[in-house]
């Protein structure tokens, strides 16, 4: 004895099911991925506010971009200041040869030394501690030289990261829901 099943979908339900499915799917995942992007710089810019005396060129310097392509996202983080990512892993910066660090309270804090208006000139006398550089003007110290510095993670981007993507289902289940 021969037992024959055979299936098939209902001439067009299937299609026009799967179809429903695909546009689903295709509202769901750029809107799963703008809500992750949200959460993230929102995320980021807590974890940089939270890691010691970081002003709004930090906050405003992070980007986070989302690329919509057909049934994919991209989520990608970028930073104006190119050395931000130093905050992130920790590591030493090493002077050539010296990195010029601002006197507190003096009116060089937050300027460059080879920005300082009026030009500073450098006077040291061998074996006579850390170098300064002075202020042409009134000849007082601005800065004083090292030959590196250690910095320490301050920012916990990528946990920020984890904790947000791990919830990317859920996003991408409530987008689904309301496509």
């Amino acid at each position: 004895m021969t037992l024959n099943v055979k299936i098939e979908p209902v001439s067009g339900s299937f299609e026009q099911s799967a179809k429903q499915l695909r546009d689903m799917q295709a509202k769901a995942i750029p809107a799963a991925a703008n809500m992750a992007a949200s959460m993230l710089r929102a995320g980021y810019v807590e974890s940089i506010m939270h890691g010691g005396k970081f002003g709004s060129r930090w906050s405003d310097g992070l980007h986070v971009d989302v690329d919509h392509q057909v049934m994919r996202s991209t989520i990608t983080t970028r930073h104006d200041i190119p050395y931000a990512g130093i905050f992130e892993t920790g590591g030493t910066i090493k002077g050539n040869p010296f990195l010029w660090i601002p006197l507190s309270g003096t009116d060089a804090e937050g300027i460059p030394a080879k920005d300082y208006p009026g030009g500073v000139f450098s006077a040291r006398k061998q074996g006579s501690g850390r170098p300064l550089l002075f202020a042409i003007s009134d000849k007082k110290p601005r800065y004083f030289g090292i030959e590196s510095v250690t910095i320490p993670a301050k920012w916990n981007l990528r946990g920020v990261q984890a904790s947000v993507m791990a919830n990317f289902r859920e996003f991408y289940d409530a987008a689904f829901k309301a496509a």
